[in-house]
């Protein structure tokens, strides 16, 4: 098969959970081009779901070498260094991640959940509110000037909300931070693990 066909194919086996033969169709693909960095991510992916760590973190530095300037590699490696225990290496990565595209709400999410870990409390709610913002979503010191704010124009107590509605709204505000502690809903991170590394927009199909 082409290194095209390769690629392909092994994208299909990550799908399917086949992750060692997902491995071997990757290798040939770089054997062919040693420089292929969604190879090297997917094939990074892949070791990652067979907990052989060492060699994921080898491929994922293998593309980071290759293209230094490409965030979403460092959020990469930051997660398999978490694996790996290695808690304050992962928190640089995803320092970096954040210092390549400031406006990655995923990334500021997970280095704040990162730091929370960590039992680094106040940076990690200044990385949390910064996730909120980035992605729209209004801290609760925002909401609550809001509703004052609302309030007086209206000339309506505060209290007029219910409790209902005030645990609607702290929970919107909480998203950024609960959805992606979980596997399970944490989209991105999911297409990470099971379907392999984001390919770079102008090699998406």
């Amino acid at each position: 098969m082409t290194k095209d066909a390769n690629f392909a194919q092994g994208l299909s086996k990550v799908k399917e959970n086949d992750h060692f033969a997902a491995i071997d169709l990757f290798t040939l693909v770089l054997k062919e081009d040693p420089k292929d960095t969604n190879a090297l991510s997917q094939r990074a992916v892949c070791y990652l779901n067979i907990l052989d760590y060492k060699k994921s973190l080898a491929d994922i530095n293998a593309a980071i070498d290759i293209e230094p300037d490409y965030s979403y590699y460092y959020q990469c490696r930051a997660y398999i260094k978490a694996n790996m225990k290695d808690y304050e290496s992962s928190i640089k990565d995803y320092e970096k991640a954040v210092e390549l595209d400031p406006q990655d709400s995923i990334a500021l999410n997970n280095l704040a959940l990162a730091q929370e870990q960590m039992g680094w409390t106040k940076q990690a709610e200044s990385n949390f509110n910064k996730s909120d913002k980035v992605a729209g979503i209004k801290t609760a010191q925002e909401r609550s000037d809001q509703r004052v704010a609302e309030n007086k124009k209206e000339d309506t107590p505060i209290e007029s909300k219910t409790k209902e509605e005030e645990a609607s709204a702290d929970s919107k505000g909480k998203i950024a931070k609960s959805v992606f502690t979980k596997k399970s809903n944490f989209k991105e991170f999911v297409s990470f693990i099971k379907n392999g590394f984001k390919l770079k927009e102008n090699d998406e199909s």
